[in-house]
């Protein structure tokens, strides 16, 4: 099981975006974070970015699926990552083993 962040631009629909992946059974859960400010270091200096950031939780093996579906909605510059979840309680697995497709 993974948390999977994915970083839109404001002006993206995120809650477009996780309706498609939960109708695809390609997560179980997931988060919005609207105007998330981030900072990275630029060649002109330190850059400020307004993001919407989605965390979803779902299977690892179908990582590249919501990747995949990401990038042809979105293009290539999205970044998106997954963080492993390592433990969890009964409830939680089940929840991401049945709202998810079989693998």
């Amino acid at each position: 099981m993974v948390n999977i962040v994915i970083y839109l631009k404001e002006n993206h629909p995120a809650k477009e975006l996780v309706n498609e992946l939960l109708e695809q059974g390609l997560i179980a859960n997931a988060s919005i974070d609207k105007d998330n400010i981030s900072y990275k270091k630029e060649s002109e200096g330190v850059v400020q970015t307004i993001n919407t950031v989605i965390t979803c939780q779902t299977k690892s093996m179908l990582f590249p699926q919501v990747e995949l579906l990401v990038r042809q909605k979105y293009g290539e510059e999205i970044p998106i990552y997954s963080l492993p979840i390592i433990q969890s309680n009964s409830s939680f697995d089940q929840m991401i083993r049945n709202r998810t497709i079989k693998t």
